[in-house]
């Protein structure tokens, strides 16, 4: 028969705890004993490379109550493990050693890496639409320049030309320049998810960049475009 204990286990922690695969823990089965959970908790008090699963803390009489092997953990605390490289190089010597430096360290590493392979490959990107679009728009404006000759001829302005075309261009570039925008925003909140990191303020300046890019283009194409039909 099973015996439950009155205050049940104090946290379930789960460091990977994800309501849209993981089911809510509300009790336990330990050593033919089940026991309630009264809390779950997602933020785990060690670093996921040495102890990265889900496990149980309880009351000191429920755990020597378990007859079971047992396995001891030193841990230490520290205000912020980000800036604490030095102190994890001094005890990196200790067998079966791991830190949340390091890993925050390999992890900003490889997601540098990233970063700087996918603004690099955005930028080419990047370049190559806008000159796309601006060989494109010089090309309809051959096309358009009997059009423009016309409406100076009935007396339209030079100035109400020019804002024509720069309506005209800026339809042409909105719509890259919106779903590169969109992308970004998908993208920035893909990564986030996937790697547990804030990519606010890469992304945010990758747009301000994309944003400049595409503002250089579009001044430099307004201005050829009237050179060319005006």
């Amino acid at each position: 028969m099973n015996r439950r204990a009155d205050a049940g286990l104090a946290r379930h922690v789960d460091p990977f705890y994800d309501e849209r695969f993981n089911d809510e823990m509300n009790q336990v089965e330990v050593d033919g004993a089940t026991y309630p959970v009264k809390e779950r908790v997602e933020a785990t008090p060690l670093n996921v490379m040495t102890f990265g699963g889900i496990f149980l803390v309880t009351r000191d009489d429920v755990y020597e109550a378990i007859e079971s092997d047992t396995v001891a953990y030193h841990t230490v605390k520290v205000a912020d493990y980000k800036d604490q490289a030095a102190l994890s190089e001094r005890l990196s010597g200790l067998p079966s050693f791991s830190s949340a430096t390091d890993l925050y360290r390999d992890t900003m590493a490889v997601n540098g890496a990233l970063l700087f392979v996918g603004s690099f490959l955005g930028l080419v990107f990047l370049v190559a639409t806008g000159s796309v679009i601006y060989f494109k728009t010089m090309t309809e404006a051959e096309a358009d320049r009997a059009t423009y000759a016309v409406l100076r001829k009935v007396g339209i302005s030079k100035r109400d030309i020019k804002q024509t075309i720069r309506h005209q261009v800026a339809v042409i570039f909105l719509a890259p320049y919106v779903l590169g925008l969109l992308h970004a925003s998908v993208a920035l909140v893909a990564f986030s998810r996937l790697f547990a990191m804030d990519f606010t303020v890469p992304v945010v300046v990758w747009m301000a960049v994309y944003s400049a890019v595409y503002a250089m283009y579009y001044v430099v194409t307004v201005k050829r475009f009237t050179k060319s039909v005006c």
